[in-house]
């Protein structure tokens, strides 16, 4: 059988002004068989990177491994002249400056469209190019409080990945795949406005539905979403672990309540009032002074959809790894993959700095007078 051919084999995407949720969208692309660029700041003596003290403990290295990188002072004419060349052989610019940086810059879609109509160029900011929160600044767990997702945890904190940052990432890969694939068949490119704020606000379309259909804004413990039913949440067990439930279904919630031995409970599923605070005393009486594998032995032999809350050395042993541990670009590295279903394509050298530039078309003394300029930083 042949080998899958990658959807993006032979396009080039070059990324400037990213943060987090450019780099799980570029991720993405790469694993596509796009040939993907970074284009970092050109940092000197003094300047700080705010990420450095995350790097240690926050590595991103499934994200950037088989990604080329060069950095260019955007502020230097000589620096907007590069990232300009490099633009007019890209299908891609993905750029995540704040709103109106990237015009300030002059690399904005209106110049770099003006060389080439087809180009793909997404705009990835928190709220938006444009409205009233266009320029407020903002992390994962902000959009996620913006967006009301926040609200309806129970408990309310904080989820402990970056959902919205993830989302945003995919989102935006899935508009410029699309954007790609359409200009491929009219040769004109065009502006995305994607916000790190619009997948939340996606996932939230159940509850604005309910708001809007009602005037009723539900909060924690109003749905089996939020904490409402025993049969729908995280249980601590006596060891500190915990065990997590998610019987909706009829048939997993009678199987669920034959484990906690009490399956008269299958007739009043969705009942509040007593038979609500009888499901939760028949949970807690269960689970009692069990520890989390004890708990898991109550529903042996039953589908009552019940899953142990694993920690990340546990999941580095489990059988799932087996979908996303692949062996990285250095020796004894392992990374993620990304969620491509196509095969990913094999990840490429690492070019970098003047090597990458000689590969679009710089020669020598062209890298050279960009150095002396200040516009291009030292090689990775």
């Amino acid at each position: 059988m042949a080998a899958p051919i990658a959807p993006l084999d032979g396009a080039v995407v070059v990324s400037i002004g990213h943060t987090l949720p450019g780099l799980y969208c570029i991720a993405i692309l790469r694993d596509l068989g796009a040939q993907v660029i970074r284009v970092e700041r050109v940092r000197r003596g003094g300047a700080h990177d705010p990420y450095a003290g995350l790097d240690g403990g926050f590595p991103v290295r499934s994200l950037t491994a088989g990604t080329g990188v060069v950095s260019l002072d955007l502020k230097v004419e000589q620096g907007r002249d590069a990232l300009c060349r490099l633009a007019r052989k890209a299908d891609v610019v993905l750029e995540g400056h704040r709103p109106g940086v990237a015009a300030r810059l002059g690399v904005d879609y209106a110049r770099l469209s003006a060389d080439h109509p087809a180009l793909v160029y997404a705009s990835l900011s928190g709220f938006g190019q444009e409205g009233p929160l266009s320029q407020k600044p903002g992390h994962d767990v902000n959009y996620l409080a913006e967006t009301g997702v926040l609200h309806l945890g129970s408990p309310m904190g904080l989820p402990g990945v970056t959902v919205a940052d993830g989302l945003a990432g995919v989102i935006a890969a899935l508009n410029v795949v699309a954007a790609v694939h359409a200009a491929s068949r009219s040769g004109r490119g065009q502006h995305l406005d994607l916000a790190i704020v619009d997948g939340p606000l996606f996932l939230m379309a159940t509850e604005l539905e309910h708001f809007w259909r009602t005037g009723r804004a539900r909060g924690p413990g109003d749905t089996h979403l939020t904490g409402r039913h025993p049969w729908y949440d995280v249980h601590a067990t006596a060891d500190g672990g915990a065990i997590a439930v998610g019987a909706v279904e009829p048939a997993f919630h009678a199987a669920w309540a034959r484990g906690i031995g009490a399956p008269e409970l299958a007739a009043t599923q969705h009942a509040g009032g007593e038979a609500l605070a009888t499901a939760w005393r028949a949970t807690r009486d269960a689970l009692a002074g069990r520890t989390r594998d004890e708990a898991l032995a109550l529903f042996e032999g039953e589908e009552a959809c019940v899953s142990p809350v694993l920690d990340t050395a546990e999941v580095a042993r489990s059988p799932l790894m087996e979908r996303v541990r692949i062996p990285g670009t250095r020796d004894g590295e392992s990374l993620v993959r990304s969620p491509v279903a196509t095969a990913p394509a094999p990840w490429g050298a690492e070019l970098g700095g003047g090597a990458l530039l000689e590969r679009f078309g710089f020669d020598a003394a062209e890298i050279e007078s960009l150095r002396r300029a200040g516009a291009l930083g030292g090689d990775p």
